[in-house]
């Protein structure tokens, strides 16, 4: 089955984002940079202030909070951000993108912009349905988001999702044997 439609760099970008949420890594350092920036934040308002310890205890509890909750937003901002930038960078001038997304037995294939990427379905981890999309992991960093404006109908999407678990689900059943691997149909 093949699917064809068009996105934008805040396509991209969004499609980057998912794909840093589910990363530890980079939970692990918003974790590290929230308790930093929060530490910082109370700190310097304790530092700051010229009142009795009581007070700068206050105050200084309250940076702490302030920079916690602040913190997430102006995140997301920044990331958004310096991603939208890198992705403007390396897309040129073009404003839309076309994008090919070929689901068969040797795997996904997805072409844009004169490169072509072969997921192979051993490494596809989870197919989830969005509001928007159809995305698919991989286990390498991969990920493939197929926006529903790639259907003509609600039909021809859920025949995708089918068609793409049926393979996923195939590629799971494989049997090591003799040292090859032999996919089970």
């Amino acid at each position: 089955m093949r699917v064809e439609f068009n996105y934008t760099v805040e396509d991209l970008v969004e499609a980057q984002l998912r794909l840093l949420k589910r990363s530890r890594a980079v939970r692990a350092w918003r974790l590290r940079d929230l308790v930093l920036t929060s530490l910082f934040t109370g700190g310097f308002l304790f530092a700051v202030i010229p009142e009795e310890i009581t007070v700068r205890i206050i105050v200084g509890s309250i940076g702490l909070l302030l920079g916690a909750v602040v913190y997430p937003f102006m995140n997301r901002e920044t990331v958004k951000r310096r991603l939208r930038k890198l992705c403007e960078e390396n897309a040129g001038p073009d404003k839309t993108f076309n994008c090919e997304v070929e689901l068969n037995q040797s795997g996904i294939h997805a072409k844009t912009n004169g490169i072509q990427i072969i997921y192979s379905w051993e490494n596809v981890t989870d197919i989830q349905e969005t509001q928007d999309s159809v995305d698919i992991y991989s286990g390498k960093g991969g990920l493939v988001v197929v926006r529903n404006r790639a259907f003509t109908s609600p039909e021809e999407r859920l025949q995708f999702i089918e068609l793409a678990s049926e393979y996923q689900e195939a590629a799971q059943k494989v049997s090591p044997s003799d040292g090859v691997s032999k996919l089970v149909v």
